[in-house]
């Protein structure tokens, strides 16, 4: 069963690898300015107005933003200001240092304004990326320059001390200031009126990382410093509320802007401090504790709804332990959904493999980066973009599959039709073809950015008049301030359903009322035009086709929730089929005006699941569902409300919780739901259920046999369990907990070699008599049948595995013998002593100090064996790429106890070719080429 179960993750890994794109997905690239990291990388304009520097500096950011919309992005994070400085006309701040060559010197162009028009004309959203505190890396660094804060507010600079001899470290605008405040929201005020940007992003440095003495603001604690309130949770609402009014600001001025904030990777490691949100920290983190170094709570921001998104900096691989990302990523998904605001991950782009390839504008050296910084200076993107331990950091050896790993990750954790990866940084695409990875395999079609659904939907009018004008595609809209989505439908399907709920045949976005065809020139005659309009909160209205004769609409009949029906969740909306729809969108709220919307949801079929909708029970929610043809407005049903009575879930009967004493075989019960629910159960060994050592679905009845091998004696289980009524999921029940019966295992038998045998294969290779009873086994194997330490090797595994190999053994004979453990340290004693010979083959005696690799090549048509040895427990991951190192088979990973592993898959997928089989265990890798 557990075999049947790897299968099934293997079967789920390779799935994803192939999966659609989505429609919906932020993709979007940290422009960096701070010491001209990505632009201008060095370039600053030496006098104002410089013609040369400026067209220089232009030319740039167009090759940039070229190479960016190649690889199908839809954003940029570009920014603004690094060390309260402007990259635009600021009347608050002065000109950047990275930007000319004297701080505060206009350079004689605006460009912010430059950049936003550069990436509207080709569809891509510009957000302004703000540092909100930070003045200088090195204190001093600005000391009687323009914008020095300590001529004109002393009282809001803090100056850290160095650790190490007191020196001065780093500086920073005080949050425990009001004035401080108001300066952060009148900068971003300014912004959002003055220019044409879709969003604002905050990075993560808030109070400087290192920790913040108890008494460096002591002047602003004896002013606004409430009597009697922890010092820690008083920092802490310093910066809350500086988000809370730059958001709440946002929304008063220009409502469709985003603004989103870009925490550390990990919230917290406090378990105490998540128990009071009624949250579960993920199993087995461990790392840095930003909620009590930096003050930095996305909890309180996500539960306030003071952004529209986060975008926490997961900056691990896949093959984290401490740091998984297969952990971390599921668990932020989950955190958004429970507050209805979306997940948008940044990823650091520095662990890239290095390459040989050239920017077309250069990468700033690490060693003239080093000369502008203080390490303590840096926010954590920077950090892990430029250092590693305070040393200029290498490349650490990631192929950009690593990320396309993580891609799929955030869309397969996705619950809010909201994925999203967020890059740092932009001049880090070029390494190893990057770009030509993206654009080739997880970025292969265009996507819009996800719709903030909780923003009011205001009904628009559709395009007209589309025509084509030599290479110009034109229409006619009376909208002002939207943006239009450009498809293209091949002739041949341009009559099928469906086409505009998928990324197929997205052209681009345009942000006025033309869209320029001349690199589409063969698809003039070959396809079909349609325009769509995009509102600024990232709805999408009805699609208006060329040459399509448009039918009237009709709006759904509502089935179930009926009108003012108590409901128990999960449960799935349902309505009435409409002849010709192309989908449908279903919407709830709080209101029955839809003034307060929650959700927003397109769908294709005629029902929608509530398993993703974050519903309170006690609480009414109004829904209806607009029906959408192209080339008409949408049609809209009644409304209905409905009230969540309760959580709808089985329970467990058989174990009882706290249960001790129970077979390693035992029958487990449950409560049944009714006889159409089928029913998924699961087994850990952790109470989170960070690992699933059995999981089993599409269950009927209220019964399973457990087989063995799947418990141990002497251990401790968890057991949960849900229903399922067709798409529709039930929440798991509560967790039963029970132990395993103290019975002894019997001495093992060894099976192989057999006494006397002479053996040629290297590894050699010790079975024994399967014993699902026992939590782990030893094997000693020795040149003496007395078994002296300096003449063994013993090794170990764990529960369920029944041979071990032994590789670099040198001929000669040699002895074996192993024992059985149980309970925390008890073992059964030694079997009895098997001896054999080993002959030296040639071939098999190759040097191999880790581990070996084998597979046959050519591959068989059918199906195919890679058996690798481990010696030393460790994470593994065994995949198959192709020539262009793109992933195409996931065969195993996790980790591995010390033995033989054999991992069988089908090779009927796979096309004739050459193929590469890689093994990467903890920090090394074995490649090993084969043919089909």
């Amino acid at each position: 069963m557990k075999r049947l179960f790897l299968f099934s993750l293997l079967l789920f890994f390779t799935g994803f690898l192939f999966a659609q794109p989505p429609k919906r997905e932020m993709r979007a690239a940290w422009v960096t300015t701070v010491w001209g990291l990505d632009w201008p990388q060095g370039l600053t304009i030496p006098a104002t107005g410089s013609t040369y520097h400026i067209n220089e500096q232009k030319k740039m950011f167009i090759r940039l933003i070229d190479s960016l919309k190649s690889a199908n992005m839809n954003t940029i994070f570009f920014q603004v200001r690094s060390e309260c400085d402007a990259f635009y006309r600021s009347s608050y701040e002065p000109w950047s240092s990275n930007l000319v060559s004297t701080r505060g010197m206009d350079p004689g162009y605006d460009p912010l304004e430059f950049v936003i028009q550069e990436s509207h004309k080709r569809g891509i959203e510009v957000h302004a990326w703000l540092n909100p505190y930070r003045f200088e890396s090195v204190v001093g660094k600005y000391k009687d320059k323009a914008g020095d804060y300590r001529l004109t507010h002393p009282e809001w600079v803090l100056e850290y001390p160095n650790k190490s001899d007191g020196s001065k470290n780093v500086s920073i605008l005080d949050p425990g200031n009001p004035g401080v405040r108001a300066q952060i929201v009148n900068i971003v005020r300014e912004i959002v009126t003055n220019y044409d940007v879709d969003g604002i992003t905050f990075d993560d440095y808030f109070y400087a990382y290192g920790g913040t003495p108890d008494a460096l603001d002591a002047y602003a604690q004896g002013l606004y410093k409430p009597s009697g309130m922890n010092l820690h949770d008083w920092r802490r609402a310093n910066v809350n509320q500086m988000v809370a009014d730059v958001y709440r600001m946002i929304q008063s001025v220009k409502p469709y802007i985003t603004f989103g904030v870009s925490p550390f990777g990990i919230w917290t490691t406090d378990v105490t401090v998540a128990a009071k949100e009624g949250i579960e920290l993920p199993a087995g983190i461990t790392g840095g504790n930003m909620y009590a170094e930096i003050y930095c709570d996305p909890v309180a921001w996500l539960k306030e709804a003071t952004v529209d998104y986060i975008s926490p900096q997961l900056y691990w691989p896949t093959t984290s332990t401490g740091q998984d990302y297969k952990k971390l990523a599921p668990w932020w998904s989950n955190l958004c959904q429970r507050f209805n605001r979306h997940l948008y991950v940044s990823h650091t782009l520095s662990s890239l493999d290095a390459s040989s390839y050239v920017s077309p504008f250069g990468l700033k050296s690490a060693a003239n980066v080093a000369q502008d910084i203080n390490f303590n200076g840096l926010s954590m993107m920077e950090y892990y973009s430029v250092s590693s331990n305070g040393n200029l950091k290498a490349a650490a050896g990631y192929a950009p599959t690593e990320f396309g790993l993580q891609i799929q990750w955030n869309r397969s954790s996705d619950r809010n039709d909201a994925p999203g990866s967020v890059f740092f940084r932009a001049a880090q695409f070029y390494t190893q073809g990057f770009i030509n990875y993206l654009k080739q395999y997880e970025f292969a079609n265009l996507a819009l950015r996800p719709t903030l659904a909780w923003k009011p939907y205001v009904q628009r009018h559709l395009p007209s008049n589309l025509a084509i004008s030599g290479s110009q595609l034109s229409w006619s809209c009376p909208e002002e301030g939207v943006r239009y989505v450009v498809y293209a439908i091949p002739s041949s399907v341009a009559n099928q359903l469906g086409n505009f709920s998928k990324s197929d045949y997205i052209l681009g976005v345009s942000y006025d009322k033309t869209f320029d065809l001349s690199k589409y020139a063969g698809m003039i005659s070959t396809h079909r035009f349609a325009v769509s309009v995009l509102d600024r909160y990232g709805y999408e209205f009805p699609p208006v086709l060329m040459g399509h004769s448009s039918s009237a609409n009709q709006s759904a009949v509502l089935n179930y929730p009926s009108n003012n029906q108590g409901v128990s969740i999960p449960f799935a909306f349902k309505w009435n089929a409409v002849d010709g729809a192309e989908s449908y969108v279903l919407e709830l709220a709080t209101d029955n005006q839809f003034v307060s919307p929650l959700y927003y949801r397109p769908v294709l079929s005629n029902s929608f699941s509530s398993v993703d909708l974050n519903l309170e029970v006690g609480k009414s929610y109004f829904w209806r569902v607009r029906t959408r043809k192209i080339g008409v407005l949408d049609a809209v049903s009644e409304v209905r409300q409905f009230t969540v009575d309760n959580k709808l879930s089985p329970s467990v009967v058989s174990p009882a919780n706290n249960e001790t004493g129970v077979s390693v075989t035992p029958q487990l019960s449950w409560v049944d739901l009714g006889s159409d629910y089928r029913y998924q159960i699961q087994i850990s060994g952790s109470s989170t259920f960070s690992t699933v050592l059995y999981s089993q679905d599409n269950l009927t009845g209220t019964t399973l046999q457990l087989p063995l091998g799947v418990l141990n004696t002497y251990s401790t289980y968890y057991v949960r369990i849900k229903g399922w009524l067709g798409e529709v999921a039930t929440a798991w029940s509560d967790v039963v907990k029970f132990s395993t019966l103290q019975a002894p295992p019997e001495i093992p038998v060894i099976l192989s070699p057999t006494e006397g045998e002479s053996v040629a294969t290297n590894p050699v290779v010790i079975r024994w008599k399967a014993n699902p009873l026992a939590k782990a086994f030893r094997v000693q194997l020795s040149t003496d049948p007395s078994f002296p330490i300096r003449l063994s090797t013993s090794k170990s595994v764990g529960a369920g595995v029944y041979e071990v190999g032994y590789p670099n053994v040198a001929p000669g004979v040699y002895y074996v013998r192993m024992e059985a453990q149980y309970g925390v340290s008890s073992t059964t004693g030694w079997s009895s002593v098997v001896s054999f010979k080993f002959l030296t083959t040639g071939v098999d005696d190759q040097e191999i100090t880790k581990l070996s690799l084998e597979c046959a090549s050519p591959l068989n048509p059918v199906a195919a064996t890679v058996r690798y040895t481990l010696a030393d427990r460790s994470q593994v991951r065994l995949y198959i790429t192709d020539l262009t190192g793109r992933v195409v088979r996931v065969l195993d990973q996790g980790e591995k106890n010390t033995a033989v592993h054999t991992v069988k898959f089908e090779t009927g997928g796979l096309n004739r070719g050459l193929y590469f089989i890689v093994l990467e265990y903890g920090s090394g890798r074995q490649v090993l080429k084969v043919i089909k």
